[in-house]
């Protein structure tokens, strides 16, 4: 279970840092730098939706993994366990979830940008779970 968390976080990590390891897409991560940057105010493009998918997932990420962190820092013993658990388990359900709606547009075009979407709509609600557990402890 510690491995599976370790390499979920080293994929996790390396997907911040801009490497094409995220799960399930097989979109190139880097673009051409020829190519204007991404209108995310208003995406017309495959490309522009999913950049912007991209970018919106890494931020969640990022702040995902600082909170969970920040969590576990301030649990012991079995709660802590119980974290990693859940957290290994909500990595499962986020994939398998994703994949689910991805796979609605299987072999099309709207299948990386809805797969990328619901990684970020689905990582920033588990951000806004953590978080509320986190202030409940900060409280305390």
């Amino acid at each position: 279970m510690k491995l599976h968390l370790q390499v979920t976080l080293l994929l996790l990590t390396g997907l911040l840092l801009g490497t094409n390891i995220t799960p399930g897409l097989a979109y190139p991560q880097k673009i051409s730098q020829t190519l204007p940057p991404p209108n995310c105010k208003n995406p017309q493009t495959t490309r522009d939706t999913i950049e912007c998918g991209r970018s919106a997932y890494r931020e969640a990420n990022k702040k995902l993994i600082n909170v969970y962190k920040q969590l576990q820092s301030k649990l012991g013993g079995t709660q802590k366990k119980r974290l990693i658990v859940s957290q290994e388990s909500w990595v499962k359900y986020r994939d398998t979830s994703c994949a689910f709606e991805g796979g609605m547009y299987e072999g099309g075009s709207l299948e990386p940008p809805t797969r990328i979407n619901c990684y970020a709509k689905v990582t920033n609600q588990r951000l806004i779970d953590l978080d509320v557990w986190l202030q409940q402890l900060n409280r305390r």
